[in-house]
């Protein structure tokens, strides 16, 4: 029993004495580890402070990675080396002047003498670039827009810019505004022209900018230096003008003259319009009654020869009085001007001053008074019918009394009773004739009565005749006064 006792005790003996030598073993391998797990961080630490110092030293005059100035990829190269690289682009610099119709003119910097200067900008987008914070910065956005100094001769510059083809007078094209034109039939809005001329004083602010800026290229159309029309084809008042001027060469007016029509063209009425102020058109006048004057010498008869043909048969030529048709021009100015106003078209008649019976052969239709001198006889005719055929005296022509004749003139009033008032050349009063009817047709001529007077006809004008009036017998001239109107037709031949 003292055996097993025994033999338990040294069981634990020897386990106490493993694990003692375990522990021993376990403490020296722990302290091993740990002086290698320290060897080997500090040397990774020393790799990590000389790569960080080794980078910091790289970048101290190279710019990061991923620097981009102005557009241009600068990472990891050199600030002298950037500066050289400007440098040469200064002096190859070209300016490319595009311009209309696919034409193009370059200006060099060496034509305008342009030279780099070192504003030292690069060197301070480099100090941003603190090498020593490289961990902090390196993978920041690293892009700058900086302003490049330069200079060059500016009157080098002036002078390549005005040589420029694209700026020579005789090269540019006036721009021409839209406007409305006539094609022979119908106004149309004829589109604006935008030429070629440009606005030189703005070209040049524009190319200098441009150089100022260092840009490769430029395009005078994008920078609106080129002049433009001022009115374009979509305005609405060119549009309504057109409109306005279609409404009112459409009319059509004809003018009806009895013995033949006169038609307004259209290119009478272009040649009348005129442009007011306020864009209206209206007619001018004194452009139209030109016309109407014309029209007038071509239908008036007053006053004009005709024939006529006398109750015996004989055809006499009438070549003076006042007889006939006679346009009234003003009034029919007017009225013309107001139909073309209104935009009215259709027929119209002129307005006369003086009136015929007819438009046809000798303007007497059937109702007039003859007088032959010679047969010293007067016929009234009342539409076709004689109503009185009766002798007269008329003017003695051998005391310069003479009744005028020779022509057609018309009757100008009618008066009953009537007193004829004779004057001698100092104006007084030669002779005082009551009358029953007096019938006046040419100045102080006219038809009357004459009750003193017993006998008419023969040759009793030759000696006893009137002071040029026509002596008719008081039941006769009755007749006529009752049966004639002003303005009928007296012919005295």
């Amino acid at each position: 029993m003292n055996n097993r006792k025994n033999s338990r005790e040294k069981l634990k003996s020897l386990k106490k004495a493993d694990q003692r030598i375990k522990r021993e073993q376990g403490s020296k391998n722990n302290k091993k580890t740990a002086k290698i797990l320290g060897g080997v961080a500090g040397g990774v630490v020393i790799c990590l402070l000389v790569g960080y110092v080794s980078l910091a030293v790289y970048y101290q005059d190279r710019f990061y990675p991923g620097t981009v100035i102005n557009g241009n990829s600068c990472g990891g190269e050199k600030v002298e080396d950037i500066k050289e690289v400007v440098r040469k682009k200064t002096e190859d610099y070209s300016l490319t002047i595009k311009e209309k119709d696919d034409k193009a003119e370059v200006i060099s910097g060496d034509t305008i003498k342009l030279q780099y200067k070192d504003d030292k900008k690069l060197d301070k987008v480099k100090e941003k670039q603190n090498s020593w914070l490289w961990p902090m910065q390196i993978f920041k956005e690293q892009t700058y827009k900086i302003s490049v100094e330069h200079s060059y001769d500016q009157a080098s510059f002036a002078e390549a810019v005005n040589q420029l083809t694209c700026m020579q007078d005789e090269n540019m094209t006036q721009p021409q505004d839209a406007k409305v034109e006539d094609d022979g039939t119908a106004y149309q809005v004829v589109p604006e022209v935008e030429g070629t001329a440009l606005d030189k004083e703005k070209t040049l602010a524009v190319i200098k900018k441009a150089v100022d800026e260092r840009k490769q290229e430029i395009s005078l159309t994008e920078e609106e230096c080129y002049l433009k029309p001022s009115v374009l084809q979509n305005d609405e008042n060119l549009i309504k003008e057109a409109e306005q001027l279609n409404k009112i060469t459409a009319t059509q007016i004809t003018v009806n003259f009895g013995n033949g029509t006169e038609t307004v063209t259209r290119d009478m009425i272009k040649s009348w319009m005129v442009k007011g102020e306020d864009g209206t058109y209206t007619f001018d006048i004194n452009l139209v009654k030109p016309v109407v004057i014309g029209w007038s010498e071509k239908y008036n008869t007053y006053g004009k020869p005709r024939d006529f043909k006398t109750t015996g048969g004989g055809t006499v030529r009438l070549t003076t009085g006042d007889y006939g048709w006679r346009v009234w021009q003003d009034k029919t100015t007017d009225a013309l001007i107001a139909a073309l106003n209104a935009g009215q078209s259709g027929e119209i008649e002129p307005t006369w001053l003086y009136k015929g019976q007819t438009h046809e052969g000798n303007d007497i239709n059937g109702t007039y008074v003859e007088i032959s001198i010679d047969q010293q006889r007067m016929w009234f005719y009342k539409n076709g019918t004689c109503l009185v055929d009766t002798p007269v005296v008329t003017g003695n022509p051998n005391k310069g009394h003479g009744t005028p004749k020779g022509g057609v003139w018309r009757l100008k009033d009618k008066a009953s009773p009537f007193t004829l008032v004779g004057k001698k050349p100092d104006g007084s009063i030669d002779y005082e004739e009551p009358v029953n009817y007096w019938m006046p047709f040419n100045g102080g001529v006219g038809i009357h009565d004459l009750t003193k007077r017993s006998s008419f006809g023969g040759d009793i004008y030759l000696t006893n005749g009137s002071h040029g009036c026509i002596n008719t017998p008081l039941d006769n001239v009755r007749t006529i006064y009752e049966n004639i109107e002003v303005n009928t037709p007296i012919v005295v031949y």
